[in-house]
């Protein structure tokens, strides 16, 4: 028994097969297929040849790798029992929904659910495509439940192969003041691994890769390319198979699940192709976060954006030293210059006088404004401009009224290595959300 599915727009098809009832393989993604193709002789093309030295049969690098089916790379899930056994699932298909959806005019969504369960482990498993027709965006999300609490070592999002026209790919890590340095890698026999273990993304472990096919440009040819909807730690691997498969998989670091658990999913996986170059990635990825994940405050996803104020910051200006006329003059020269909203950033509150102290007492310093934020206020809203107030909600000084009141409010141990002499709040607490 052989199963296919697609999903098309505009400038792509998707085509998923199986066999036998397991799990499905993304087997051709790339320019727009002829309706009337033929998806089965799709799946029997894809197929590679078996040679000496091999199994007899090449394990299918599906949408999650399965270890019990001999797969030779990076398997799709790993898992343990509460007594530490490992388990080794072998999944049956159960379901598939397709589905079309128009949200807009401009926004029409078709999408694809696959449902999947291994009665002898007590797991389900379930993985949904989604494929935007205006920005020609693919999100793909993994789902995990058993019936018995486990332990999750790692889940990868739906995996996609990389493209076997690709001679290289491109990651990017960073630093403050040298962000998202492009790191350019060659295929090869193997994985390149990055993991961010630091609870957060950023500019060291950017969840990103680009897969140029060979000749692209940032404007011309084909490429790929991936990124990890996730904030927190997360791990990417690009790994070329012996037979020379390739594939990617994204999803939370690696043993991240710290208690067993009955349900686990993955962050969604966006990904695009692009026949217009790398570009082309960036253009679809701009519209699609624009269009469909930033949305605007209390309007609605569907609602345009609002331009984007123009900012004065007072930092630089004045550092921890605010003197009430100094930052009516500077809020001055900011309305001349074009500026739509004055930011009065550190210093203006408790008794912050440097980065040492007071951050998290957030009440204006009577030192430094004996009346009150208000007269600055009505100067900068006279000048035509917003006014903006910087505060840092998630931090806390170790030499700060608030933390000698509640030191239990910090997250981590009391001796921890402090970082720009900050401790970071517990935002599980309520009290510490209250406050």
């Amino acid at each position: 028994m052989m199963q296919t599915w697609r999903l098309d727009d505009a400038r792509q098809t998707l085509v998923l097969g199986a066999n036998k009832a397991q799990l499905a393989e993304v087997v051709y993604w790339g320019p727009p297929l002829p309706k009337e193709a033929c998806l089965k002789t799709i799946v029997q093309a894809h197929a590679i040849d078996v040679t000496g030295g091999m199994l007899d049969a090449n394990p299918p690098l599906s949408i999650c790798p399965e270890a019990a089916r001999a797969f030779p790379g990076q398997p799709g899930m790993v898992l343990q029992t509460q007594n530490g056994q490992r388990i080794l699932p072998i999944f049956t298909f159960k379901d598939a929904q397709e589905s079309k959806v128009a949200n807009t005019e401009t926004n029409e969504q078709v999408s694809l659910t696959l449902s999947y369960t291994d009665d002898e482990n007590g797991l389900a498993y379930v993985a949904t495509f989604t494929l935007n027709t205006h920005t020609h965006v693919l999100e793909a999300q993994a789902s995990l439940s058993a019936h018995t609490p486990i332990y999750l070592d790692w889940l990868s999002a739906p995996v996609l192969p990389a493209s076997q026209a690709s001679q290289v790919f491109y990651d990017f890590s960073g630093r403050w003041c040298g962000e998202l340095q492009m790191n350019r890698s060659a295929w090869r026999a193997g994985m390149r691994i990055r993991e961010s273990r630091t609870g957060r993304t950023g500019h060291e472990h950017f969840p990103g890769l680009i897969v140029p096919c060979l000749g692209a440009t940032n404007t011309a040819g084909q490429a790929y390319a991936y990124t990890y909807g996730w904030s927190g730690g997360h791990r990417m691997i690009a790994e070329e198979l012996p037979d020379g498969r390739r594939q990617v998989q994204f999803g939370n670091a690696c043993q991240s699940e710290l208690t067993p658990g009955c349900a686990f999913h993955t962050g969604k996986l966006y990904a695009v192709f692009s026949n217009h170059g790398i570009n082309g990635c960036a253009t679809a990825f701009q519209r699609h976060i624009r269009d469909h994940i930033v949305g605007q405050s209390g309007q609605g996803q569907s609602a345009p954006l609002l331009p984007r104020l123009v900012h004065y910051n007072c930092w630089e200006a004045v550092y921890f030293d605010h003197k009430m006329e100094d930052l009516k003059a500077i809020a001055t020269c900011a309305a001349k210059l074009g500026a739509e909203r004055f930011v009065l950033d550190d210093g203006w509150f408790g008794t912050r006088d440097d980065d040492t102290q007071a951050l998290g007492d957030w009440q204006v310093d009577p030192r430094k404004y004996p009346d009150g934020l208000g007269p600055l206020i009505d100067h900068v809203k006279k000048c035509g401009l917003g006014f903006g107030l910087w505060f840092e909600p998630e931090m806390i000084s170790p030499n700060s009224q608030i933390y000698r009141a509640n030191p239990h409010w910090v997250l981590g141990a009391a001796d921890q290595v402090l970082g720009r002499q900050q401790l970071v709040l517990n935002m599980a607490l309520p009290e510490v959300r209250d406050y």
